[in-house]
């Protein structure tokens, strides 16, 4: 484990609005500062006593194209937009008091939580940031679908790749993207890739009573010859978004990851189970120990506060 930035936390509140896909709900997310050491919490509003849960790997729970995080009475879905822009945007420590479950769907990216975050401004704190410079190459999934973290030695920060392969008698075909993680790539490069589907997965999905609401203009839904009712905002915008979708189930390490991580048609569970195999490396490199499900966020930091605010 080694330090190698100071922590951030919001210069002030700023909210999101919007309506969950899977459950159609609306809500509000209304992010606060939060102290040193916190790290990203999850606030239920709309429950009785205010229940949380922490945004790291151990309270992640397996659902299918989606990120869910539970911690007792504390539920939220579809996480991974939000994480993607706070780790994006070296925002470390915040409450997002949520009035419901599920997250906002906006266009299926991170460009309205970005553009708020932004916003809102970012405060330096005294304490560090843990990091996690990859050791040794780690791989979770089968030959035809895998996550793998490499060591990564002539950069000093965290690249992705995803490689996306829906077949050839796909419109979404093949494709791959890459990029060096920074705030800069974050914000051009990744925070406004849209989710994607087929319009069989589309039409299947309605077909159960979800996402009743969301349309081919809300979102980008592929027919034989492409996007319906939509433009891309890439020309690779799919890989894009597969490799936002990464970074934000990467987040849930807790801390900053120095290396390089490739996903092969990777979904949110094996992204997920990366980032959990991650902490534990990050576990045993701190303590010489397997990783205490019980040791969070705030039990790595004691350093006093300090804030000043940084553009």
């Amino acid at each position: 484990m080694s330090a190698t930035r100071f922590q951030h936390t919001l210069s002030r509140p700023c909210q999101v609005t919007g309506r969950g896909y899977w459950s159609s709900q609306p809500i509000t997310l209304t992010f606060f500062p939060a102290p040193a050491g916190s790290g990203i919490q999850f606030v239920r509003t709309d429950l009785p006593d205010n229940p949380r849960v922490e945004a790291i790997a151990d309270n992640r729970i397996d659902m299918a194209l989606r990120t869910r995080l539970a911690n007792g009475s504390a539920v939220v879905d579809m996480i991974e937009h939000v994480m993607s822009a706070l780790y994006g945007l070296k925002i470390d420590n915040v409450e997002v008091h949520c009035t419901s479950c599920e997250m906002p769907g906006l266009d299926g990216s991170s460009h309205a939580y970005t553009l708020a975050l932004e916003a809102a401004g970012r405060t330096v704190q005294t304490a560090h940031r843990p990091t996690y410079t990859i050791a040794q190459p780690l791989r979770v999934g089968s030959d035809s679908q895998w996550v793998m973290a490499f060591p990564d030695p002539a950069h000093s920060g965290l690249s992705i790749e995803y490689q996306l392969d829906y077949g050839p008698d796909s419109s979404i075909g093949r494709g791959s993207f890459a990029c060096p993680v920074n705030e800069s790539t974050f914000v051009h490069e990744l925070a406004q890739a849209r989710t994607f589907l087929t319009l069989a997965e589309a039409q299947h999905l309605q077909s159960k009573g979800i996402a009743q609401h969301v349309t081919s203009r809300d979102l980008l839904v592929f027919g034989d010859q492409g996007p319906i009712d939509n433009q891309l905002r890439f020309l690779d915008e799919c890989p894009r978004h597969k490799a936002l979708d990464l970074l934000g189930d990467l987040a849930l390490v807790g801390f900053d990851l120095v290396g390089r991580v490739v996903a092969h048609r990777s979904g949110h569970q094996l992204n997920g189970r990366l980032a959990s195999a991650l902490r534990e490396e990050f576990f045993k490199a701190a303590h010489g120990t397997m990783h205490n499900p019980g040791l969070h966020s705030q039990d790595l930091h004691s350093q006093p506060e300090d804030k000043r605010r940084i553009a």
